[in-house]
């Protein structure tokens, strides 16, 4: 059996802009935070109802949604549409 070399392996991926790479760690973040907001630390909180409105928790999805745009529109900026990883092959 021939070894495994990963230097014969070719690495598809993107290149980012310091900004762009930025805002997509602050994003991961917001995220992280979020997530630790909403679950519970205690026993009792975990049947307790988290109110949130319904616009603060859309204008916050539209947020994030616009970032992740910032970062695919910073990628696609040369006019061609770059190639998902699902059409590498």
């Amino acid at each position: 059996m021939k070894a495994f070399k990963p230097a014969a392996m070719t690495l598809r991926g993107y290149v980012l802009h310091e900004e762009q790479y930025r805002k997509l760690e602050q994003l991961r973040d917001q995220l992280f935070l979020m997530a630790k907001v909403i679950y519970a630390s205690t026993e009792e909180e975990e049947d307790v109802l988290l109110e949130v409105r319904r616009s603060n928790l859309g204008q916050l999805l539209e947020d994030f949604g616009l970032r992740v745009d910032e970062v695919v529109t910073a990628l696609n900026c040369d006019g061609h549409r770059l190639q998902t990883p699902s059409q590498w092959h």
